[in-house]
């Protein structure tokens, strides 16, 4: 709550600056491919920092996992600059993306474009210092507001996480049951998928409920879908019988 607190404080701070007159409204001119290019390729190149300047550091491993978007290609320069304290990194991560959830005022002035970049810069530089995130982090933000995509943070976030999962071997497994399951009845669901899941993998459960289902499950094993739902075996038996005879 405290760190919520802070980002939210600071953000509406901002805000109120740049909406009452107090901020400048910036109108950055456009960044081109090539420029933008050239600043991804910074983040993977060490370099000595100017003074006052963080950057990234070395250039580390790649993920497991490719994904060639825009979205992507900042995610992936994030985590081979950050490979050797990925832990860390992932959570600051998880944070920022609780509070874009719970605060509006931090998520308005994460997506606000019009806020002047130099403001919006040296509010998460206090709010990233508060919280202690890591060295990464607040030079991964400067990029994207250099570069005019923080509107594009929550995707990217999406997609680190995606990264270091496979990276640790995590498997996300959400189960859809028409009622809530005891406790007895999830051990069941999980240790029968431990034994779909691929050999090492650590499965995150999820449980969810929808009543539409009727009955059985719907479970999501990473990529794969496997439905025994009511509602479901219900639709193919009305598709067969509807369909004409030969």
């Amino acid at each position: 709550m405290h760190r919520i607190a802070t980002w939210a404080g600071t953000s509406g701070r901002l805000l109120a600056q740049t909406l009452g007159g107090g901020a400048a409204i910036c109108r950055p001119p456009a960044v081109t491919a090539s420029r933008e290019g050239q600043t991804l390729r910074r983040l993977l190149t060490p370099m000595t920092p100017p003074l006052g300047i963080r950057t990234f550091a070395a250039v580390g491993r790649k993920p497991k996992v490719d994904d060639g978007t825009l979205e992507g290609r900042y995610a992936t320069a994030l985590f081979m600059a950050s490979s050797d304290r990925l832990d860390k990194v992932y959570q600051d991560l998880v944070g920022i993306r609780d509070m874009m959830q719970e605060s509006a005022e931090f998520r308005l002035m994460v997506e606000t474009p019009g806020i002047d970049p130099d403001s919006k810069t040296a509010a998460l530089e206090d709010i990233c210092s508060q919280v202690d995130a890591d060295e990464a982090i607040i030079n991964f933000l400067k990029v994207l507001i250099e570069n005019k995509r923080m509107y594009k943070l929550g995707k990217m976030i999406e997609l680190f996480e995606g990264f270091y999962r496979a990276e640790k071997g995590l498997v996300l497994c959400e189960v859809t049951s028409a009622e809530p399951l005891s406790s007895t009845q999830e051990a069941r669901v999980k240790a029968a998928l431990e034994q779909r899941a691929e050999q090492g993998a650590t499965l995150l459960m999820e449980y969810k409920t929808n009543p539409a289902l009727l009955g059985g499950l719907v479970v999501k094993l990473g990529d794969a879908i496997l439905d025994q739902s009511v509602s479901t075996r219900l639709e193919r038996m009305t598709t067969q019988l509807m369909a004409p005879v030969s």
